[in-house]
């Protein structure tokens, strides 16, 4: 009985081996990718909310544009703000929402959306 060269097929499975390996670690770096297109999304609508919301109440700058501003500051784009401007001294409430978009190997982007909600309490100057 001769024993067969069994060479070919073990190449063949560290070809299969090697691309299940280069795709396993391809889908790693797209996840964490998105993990941190969505953390920095995050942070942008946090920022741009504590920015816009005394915004609201002061005549220095718009709360549209300061909440644009710290999006952009932090690597985010502004897609919406509720923050009206109300100069009374009452408590009021700003919404925002941030995007940033993540680059991916296999596919080619992903646009990762955050809100975030801030209050403003403006001081009254009495006890």
């Amino acid at each position: 009985m001769a024993w067969r060269d069994e060479g070919g097929a073990v190449a063949v499975l560290g070809v299969v081996v090697v691309g299940v390996l280069l795709m396993i670690g391809i889908a790693v770096l797209d996840i964490s990718a998105v993990l941190s297109a969505r953390t920095r999304s995050q942070t942008a609508a946090d920022a741009a909310a504590l920015a816009a919301a005394p915004a609201t109440f002061t005549l220095a700058s718009s709360p549209l544009r300061a909440a644009t501003r710290m999006a952009e500051a932090n690597g985010a784009r502004l897609v919406w703000c509720r923050c009206r401007i109300d100069r009374r001294p009452r408590v009021r409430t700003v919404t925002v929402e941030a995007a940033v978009v993540a680059r991916l190997w296999l596919w080619e982007e992903v646009t990762v959306f955050a809100r975030s909600r801030a209050e403003f309490v403006p001081y009254s100057g009495s006890g």
